[in-house]
């Protein structure tokens, strides 16, 4: 056993040891101090009974009272003169001194004794046999020695089979945590059916390692999927350029494949661009900067300056907005996530389609919505479209590089909200699901 097992155990058995004597030694005390209670509060009424008789009858029939009762009563007595003359009793030696004494005769080693000066200048003593208290304290002693024994063993077990067993779950942890980071990141930490704290840890820490996971893959896929789509527009600017110097062309001809060229480098450049606009957003720095934004007006004006794109289209906008609703956000990000929107719904949708934006409060939620009659999204592709450049077959025809809606639900996140693709019957309905 390691040294860190002996030193868990020896604290469990130290913390059990001392419980144990703490409560052993509360019940010695209280044990003895209710029995001394009960003696002394017998004594009392004995001592106030003589002292009436001593009232009635004066010295000589307490003489006489003493001296009937002390042969079969479980009390003992002693009477002392004025001039400290013996009169009556058993209690000769005392100090005299009201109040209570521990006093001792031939066959009663320790007596409660109570005096009481009487008027006359005597002293009147009433005792009673205090060996039972001492007997009981003397067993409660050997009992709680022998359960010290008992503590000792249960606690040397219990101290080590809870140390092997603590110790033993930190291993497997050490064990798994070296696999993760030997570059096994599908590896988690092990989890007992118990659920003690070191199971909740490891399962928080197995969420963070899911979480990790799949910002990993998503890294891995994001590569892919920059490497694969910025393929194709680095290759035509590669052609572009090997056929302007694979022959003499004119100045027109020069211009135009150095415009094409530029063409293709804003291509690459816009989705680096929205890229590390994503990154920003999901960062959260931007959360820093927000404040009161009217969300209605600035719908309203979205939709004002993106009306007229709709109808050169052949396509009609629609607005159902709630006035005067007031949001903490990022205005400029809730511009764009606006635009992004109603541009998707504008630009994948045939003509004659209407576009209908709308915002109401619902109880302590806000839901913006972006509905239109067109082809809408299989359930199986609803998902998928908020990944950063996955595009449906039918819009890959259409100017874009498949980031819009990854932005939206990039800005969506950061308000703490939710973006959701619906079936509109015909058509989709995106979503925004604030508070």
């Amino acid at each position: 056993m390691g040294l860190t097992s002996f030193k868990l155990a020896i604290i469990y058995i130290s913390l059990f040891l001392s419980s144990f004597v703490a409560i052993g030694v509360s019940v010695y005390l209280l044990t003895l101090h209710s029995l001394e209670q009960q003696l002394k509060a017998g004594i009392e009424m004995e001592a106030q009974r003589l002292r009436a008789e001593y009232d009635d009858d004066g010295l000589g029939g307490l003489i006489e009272e003493i001296t009937e009762d002390e042969g079969g009563a479980a009390h003992v007595y002693g009477l002392q003169g004025a001039q400290g003359e013996w009169l009556a009793g058993r209690l000769k030696v005392f100090v005299p001194k009201a109040g209570w004494q521990q006093l001792s005769i031939a066959d009663m080693p320790l007596v409660y004794a109570l005096l009481i000066a009487l008027p006359d200048g005597g002293w009147l003593v009433v005792g009673h046999d205090g060996r039972a208290i001492q007997a009981t304290g003397q067993a409660i002693i050997q009992a709680f020695l022998s359960g010290i024994v008992l503590v000792l063993v249960l606690g040397v077990g219990g101290g080590f089979y809870l140390s092997r067993t603590f110790l033993k779950k930190i291993a497997a942890i050490t064990v798994a945590t070296e696999a993760i980071i030997g570059g096994d990141l599908k590896h988690r930490l092990p989890v007992a059916k118990h659920h003690d704290e070191l199971d909740k840890l490891a399962v928080l820490l197995n969420l963070m390692l899911d979480k990790i996971g799949a910002l990993l893959d998503n890294v891995q896929q994001v590569s892919n999927d920059i490497a694969h789509d910025l393929r194709t527009p680095i290759s035509r600017l590669q052609f572009g350029l090997a056929q302007a110097l694979s022959k003499p062309l004119s100045a027109d001809g020069y211009q135009e494949h150095i415009a094409n060229a530029l063409n293709e480098v804003d291509k690459v450049l816009a989705t680096f661009s929205a890229l590390l606009r994503i990154a920003q957003i999901e960062s959260g720095s931007r959360r820093s900067g927000f404040k009161p934004v009217n969300l209605s007006h600035l719908l309203k004006s979205v939709a004002e300056a993106l009306a007229p794109v709709a109808e050169e289209q052949g396509k009609t906008l629609y607005t159902d907005i709630a006035p005067d609703i007031v949001i903490i956000g990022d205005q400029e990000l809730l511009v764009q996530l606006a635009f992004n929107l109603l541009e998707n719904a504008i630009l994948h949708t045939p003509e004659q389609t209407r576009i209908n934006l709308s915002l109401q409060a619902q109880g302590q939620r806000l839901v913006w919505g972006v509905a239109d009659n067109g082809p809408g999204i299989a359930q199986a592709y609803r998902d998928k479209v908020v990944q950063r450049f996955y595009r449906l077959e039918q819009s890959r025809t259409t100017p874009g590089n498949g980031l819009g809606l990854s932005i939206a639900a990039a800005v969506v996140e950061l308000h703490e909200g939710r973006l959701q693709l619906l079936d509109n019957q015909p058509g989709l309905k995106v979503v925004v699901v604030l508070g």
